[in-house]
């Protein structure tokens, strides 16, 4: 087994003197693998070794959940209490937003990496803090959702969370973790970031690559609770315990961590409380991954099989959660068969017809063509290079030939906004179908001018050059927007542009909507 997952590794790293990946597998309560490939330091050319440090990303929102369980265990907070009673300075919209919306990632609060980036942040030479994310939040009037109504992952809703911690334990967020969590379970080199300046030992940089050369990330970032943790294999294959042995003393904390709540229509989610609970080849699997620039991490875990997977990469290039799923396929395949057998379903040419055409992210300029090639569904996105064939997997669901995991499904309902699904492993994002403009509007000049949000403080200038719409904004210059739906525009950057028009059809405003995760940003024009 172990000379199969080190073919693994080996495949990975693309040149010998690059950055690589670590990986810990832990079976029935073993270390059972334990290897590396690859360097974690360039400039000394460092090799990966076992007690490399590494950045977990948003693996760090599972301990965050787990401080709160521990809140709650100890009797100081309620999933169910309303996130205003400790957060007064939060927005109310008439809707309560309660601390398990934060955990399940239904609050419908706004997620601030999205809002930095509408608002013209400047990463490369300035960095933010729990501080300048809260002031951010405490100026927002608006929501995504109704809490409870959807799934939409938000950054903020963790970073809220640390705020909570603190306010209600009365000491920072990693000061809490290392006294109640990482002590007692002897997690002795992992831990929340608390100073930028502070020495980690056998810590492993993060590298992206441009043309044929590695770059090192700078950030003067300091944010913790959505991310912000650092920690190491043999840290995380202890940690794997709490989920995998069911007599462990902290077992409550998985079961807090793991719970599947619902949705207010009733519906089962997929996203518990910091993990994501999700089928893979017949099992439940327990799992998060990490991504920031220049490092990507997983961990996951298989209850039933008492197997559990640990992988970072200090590459863009390397794929962690690709190979957690790998190594698991090397232990699923030697079993005997179990009674994972994916039904079949096919669809008649002339059934499949009700699914094409073109859709569009909700609060997004991304776009999906649906289309019929040899009587097979296809889909091409606005930001893929290929389209991708889809098996039929139910009348109104299908997968992906290439990953089974990534899932279509089709709504009838008119009661939900919604009219496509599209399911990466427990992370949803919703579509609507949409009727692009045949005549593009020809007079682009009635949209341009200045235009100024008070909920992100900046200003946007519209302006026309060659029969274009230009936007420009700081660090955002020279963006061409193009008309999808009438009065729509977006620049193919996940972010949509709806103007709005007055009595006397001229227009007035327009709202922002991004990535799926930030709706309805006001810009007022200033110069009318």
């Amino acid at each position: 087994m172990n000379e199969r997952i080190d073919s693994i590794l080996s495949a990975q790293v693309v040149t010998e003197l690059g950055p690589g990946l670590t990986v810990g597998v832990v079976k029935d309560g073993e270390l059972v693998y334990k290897n590396n490939n690859g360097l974690m330091n360039l400039e000394y050319n460092i090799p990966f070794n076992d007690a490399t440090t590494f950045e977990l990303a948003s693996v760090t929102k599972q301990f965050t959940s787990a401080c709160i369980a521990i809140l709650e265990k100890q009797g100081k907070l309620s999933v169910n209490d309303d996130v205003r009673k400790i957060v007064p300075q939060l927005y109310f919209s008439g809707d309560t937003i309660r601390i398990k919306h934060l955990l399940n990632h239904t609050s419908g609060i706004r997620n601030h990496n999205v809002l930095l980036d509408l608002s013209g942040f400047d990463y490369e030479h300035q960095g933010y803090t729990n501080k300048t994310i809260q002031q951010l939040m405490f100026r927002q009037k608006g929501m995504n959702n109704k809490p409870g109504d959807k799934f939409l992952y938000s950054n903020t809703n963790y970073v809220l969370l640390a705020l909570i911690v603190e306010r209600v334990s009365g000491m920072p967020i990693h000061q809490f973790a290392e006294k109640e969590l990482f002590e007692p379970l002897g997690m002795s080199n992992t831990f929340y970031s608390s100073d930028l300046r502070s020495v980690v030992k056998n810590r492993a940089y993060p590298y992206f690559q441009v043309k044929n050369e590695f770059k090192q990330p700078k950030s003067l970032t300091l944010c913790v609770g959505a991310g912000g943790m650092s920690s190491t294999i043999s840290d995380l294959i202890t940690w794997s315990q709490v989920f995998l042995d069911s007599k462990h003393p902290f077992s409550y904390v998985a079961d807090f961590v793991t719970k599947l709540d619902t949705l207010n229509n009733g519906e089962e989610m997929q996203h518990a409380r910091g993990m994501f609970v999700t089928a893979y080849k017949g099992y439940n699997t327990l799992n998060h991954s990490g991504r920031d620039l220049g490092l990507r991490s997983q961990f996951i875990c298989i209850p039933d099989l008492d197997l559990g997977v640990v992988v970072f990469a200090n590459s863009e290039e390397i794929n962690a959660v690709d190979v957690s799923y790998k190594i698991l396929d090397f232990y699923i395949q030697d079993l005997p068969q179990n009674e994972f057998n994916q039904a079949k379903y096919n669809h008649k040419k002339e059934e499949l017809n009700q699914f094409i055409g073109n859709y569009q992210e909700l609060n997004s300029d991304l776009r999906m063509h649906l289309f019929i090639n040899n009587d097979t569904l296809n889909a091409q996105s606005s930001y893929g290079r290929n389209p991708v064939q889809l098996n039929s997997v139910s009348d109104n669901s299908f997968a992906r030939i290439d990953n089974a995991s990534v899932k279509y499904t089709f709504l009838s309902e008119k009661k939900s906004e919604a009219d496509l699904l599209v399911d990466f492993g427990g992370a949803v994002f919703y579509f609507e179908k949409i009727e692009l403009a045949s005549d593009p509007n020809p007079n682009v000049s009635e949209y341009s001018g200045s235009y100024f949000s008070e909920e992100l403080n900046i200003g946007y200038e519209i302006i026309v050059s060659d029969q274009e719409l230009i936007l420009n904004y700081p660090n955002n210059q020279g963006l061409v927007l193009k008309e999808g739906e009438k009065d729509v525009f977006g620049a193919n950057r996940r972010t949509k542009y709806a103007f709005i028009r007055d009595d006397k059809n001229k227009v007035t405003s327009f709202y922002v909507a991004s990535e799926g995760t930030v709706k309805d940003i006001l810009f007022e024009k200033v110069n009318q």
